[in-house]
């Protein structure tokens, strides 16, 4: 591309890369400012010898057309997978459903557009104790909340979202999350669209019609428009400065929160895995005891990859520890929810990977939830500034896809789609 560019997108992760497919296909020229020295954002996939382990997102939640229409075009391999309910304690008879528990919460919260904190709700509620529990389980599991900041309506909206048609399945991608991000640069016109890594963004000053931005390095683009499709955490942080500043999204970036992670994935041998029965292939289980409270397989034997899952206040207790001490508390958890000796596991261990979202300076968290009263924030941060500046990412979704990828995806080509009716 030679020609300046009539669009430039801020961040190539999934929303950004789909933007700039959308706007290159149709003829627009865009030009892509990535921060890392690799392109997907928050898919991170490590390629082993034994197969891929993902280190950031790696379920396929719902038979949706954003990602199942891109796999198909693409020939990408997925595999399906039992979402099931996880396993509770140490007996798997007693399957603890917890999405169950979540809706018979959710069928007391009041009635119209009224909002509370998930914690409100049940300490108000006359449920069971078993139900209460599990129901805060997956809040702050799933989606590693807190429990006293989430909104009750905008858990309604990710339920209704989860219940339609396709919503109970769920995919991994057999060759790694990372092929779906190949597939969507292998889509962009190469013609029109230049992406460039290692560009820090750090200021962007922009009137109607005229956007500057400005990178750590030094270097100035300039462009009749641009996409932010930054992760939320990082606009919380302020690590890009506006000018004029972004009065009016103050409201909704208030009302977003950044959940917290911490995954930590060990590869194991065939020989330590074949004693184990409290796993099936591409199965959950759940054990409640930090800090890891759950665990699933992510590919069936003989070479199984089993991840150790810490959400809210358990990632916060492992925060800012190295991956080498993240791998040995994963590792000292797992032998005792096995019951097995440390020894036999360790020389079983073909590999452990993690990787801290919370301290990464160019995602500051997991993904998003909608705290008390901004169920419609997402949707506020989305809206355009004087057709000017674009928001994209999966924290611009209100209906329920955010924290998805295919919420990234839908968020990209919404604004493709506002950029090209102008």
């Amino acid at each position: 591309m030679t020609a300046p560019p009539e669009v430039v997108i801020v961040g190539a992760g999934v929303a950004g890369l789909t933007a700039a497919r959308e706007l290159s296909a149709a003829g627009a020229r865009v030009l892509v400012l990535e921060a890392r020295d690799r392109l997907g954002g928050r898919v991170m996939t490590h390629h082993t010898a034994d197969g891929p382990v993902e280190l950031g997102a790696e379920f396929v939640h719902g038979a949706f057309p954003q990602i199942l229409g891109l796999a198909q075009e693409a020939g990408l391999r997925l595999r399906e997978v039992n979402r099931g309910a996880p396993r509770g304690g140490a007996r798997p008879r007693d399957a603890a459903d917890y999405f169950s528990a979540m809706d018979t919460l959710l069928g007391h919260a009041s009635a119209g557009d009224a909002d509370e904190s998930f914690q409100h709700l049940v300490d108000r509620v006359a449920v069971d104790g078993k139900i209460k529990a599990r129901g805060m389980r997956l809040v702050e599991g799933y989606h590693a909340a807190d429990p006293a900041r989430i909104s009750v309506q905008s858990l309604i909206r990710n339920t209704a979202a989860d219940e339609r048609p396709g919503g109970d399945r769920q995919f991994r991608f057999a060759d790694g999350y990372d092929s779906l991000v190949t597939a969507i640069v292998q889509r962009v016109d190469a013609r029109l669209c230049e992406v460039r890594r290692n560009a820090v963004v750090t200021a962007i000053e922009w009137r109607p019609g005229r956007v500057l931005i400005k990178t750590s390095a030094g270097a100035e683009f300039t462009a009749p428009r641009a996409i932010v499709t930054v992760p939320l955490g990082v606009l919380k942080a302020g690590a890009i400065h506006f000018t004029p500043a972004l009065t009016s999204k103050a409201q909704a970036l208030s009302a977003l929160e950044m959940g917290a992670v911490t995954r930590v994935s060990l590869s194991l041998a065939t020989e330590v895995w074949t004693a184990q029965e409290r796993f099936s292939s591409d199965g959950f289980l759940f054990t409640g005891d930090p800090p890891f409270p759950a665990w699933w397989v992510s590919s069936p034997p003989p070479f199984p990859v089993v991840t150790g899952w810490a959400a809210g206040p358990n990632a916060r207790a492992l925060a800012r520890q190295g991956e080498p001490e993240r791998v040995r508390a994963a590792i000292d958890a797992l032998t005792a929810v096995l019951g097995m000796d440390p020894a036999r596991l360790e020389k079983g261990l073909h590999g452990g990977f993690s990787h801290d979202w919370q301290v990464d300076p160019f995602s500051r968290g997991a993904y998003s939830y909608a705290a008390v009263g901004g169920s419609a924030a997402g949707e506020e941060l989305g809206a355009p500034l004087e057709a000017t500046i674009f928001f994209a990412g999966e924290a611009t979704e209100s209906d329920g896809q955010n924290a998805t990828v295919h919420g990234a995806i839908a968020s990209a080509q919404r604004v493709a789609k506002e950029i090209l009716g102008r």
